[in-house]
């Protein structure tokens, strides 16, 4: 009696949990399988958007759909890769176009790092130091008369700012992706982008800040003086004390 309906409610118990394991295991190999074509999927897009140009419109859901022979969930998933890559955005009206690859994903890993415990404000100053004494050297050699007036209208902009506004930490940045921009290497203003938008959050606006403004005035007149003389090894030596000075107060430039 009750043993006997006790023994049957074990064994459709133990049925349904063997139905819920294969189950299980047919969803997640699915999932799998999704995960790997919206990977192929994405990666094929990847190759054609490197012989695309900025702006370029990328095939709609439903060309992709058709091209590859997958669903939409599957394109849309190759999509939201793309994105998260850098490599593309959609806006409503125009769907998918080619996004200009400027380091914000760099950026936003750069931030996270810093804040997860992965990585010092220190370190930071370490990259910076190695990146930027190099490119200012570079940027005495190769400059353009173009690239010179504009370090020195930044250099104005910068005397000319209240340091406690914004106007003063934008012209400082600024300066230092233009000698990325004049040492003529694409890479260097690559990595200098994500510092910049990382620096930007980082850098305080209260006391510290500005009250290092003057000194910030002067070694960006010098870098600038060295680069316009082309003197990569005086250009060399100014950054270097410009980012050194930064490291060594480094308590007065970033958020408590």
């Amino acid at each position: 009696g009750k043993s006997s309906g006790a023994n049957h409610i074990l064994r459709a118990r133990t049925l349904d949990f063997g139905v819920d394991c294969r189950t299980f295991a047919s969803m997640a190999a699915s999932i799998r399988t999704k995960q790997r074509l919206s990977d192929t999927v994405a990666q094929a897009l990847q190759e054609d958007i490197l012989g695309l140009t900025t702006g370029d419109r990328l095939p709609t859901e439903a060309e992709l759909v058709e091209r590859f022979g997958v669903s939409r969930t599957v394109v849309r998933e190759a999509t939201r890769l793309l994105v998260q890559r850098g490599l593309a955005t959609v806006s409503p009206g125009r769907g998918m176009t080619v996004a200009a690859v400027d380091g914000s994903v760099i950026a936003e890993q750069y931030g996270l790092l810093l804040r997860l415990g992965g990585g010092s404000f220190e370190e930071l100053m370490e990259l910076r130091l190695v990146l930027e004494v190099e490119m200012a050297a570079l940027a005495a050699a190769r400059r353009t008369p173009a690239q010179l007036t504009e370090l020195n209208r930044l250099n104005e902009r910068l005397q000319a700012a209240d340091p406690t506004g914004k106007e003063f930490l934008e012209a400082d940045l600024t300066f230092h992706e233009r000698i990325a921009e004049a040492s003529g290497n694409p890479f260097f203003l690559l990595m200098m982008r994500p510092v910049n938008t990382f620096l930007a959050d980082t850098y305080s606006t209260g006391a510290g800040y500005p009250s290092e403004a003057p000194r910030t005035v002067q070694e960006h007149l010098e870098i600038a003086r060295a680069i316009e003389a082309g003197n990569p090894a005086r250009a060399r030596f100014a950054a270097e004390d410009h980012l050194r000075r930064i490291a060594r107060h480094r308590s007065l430039f970033t958020k408590k």
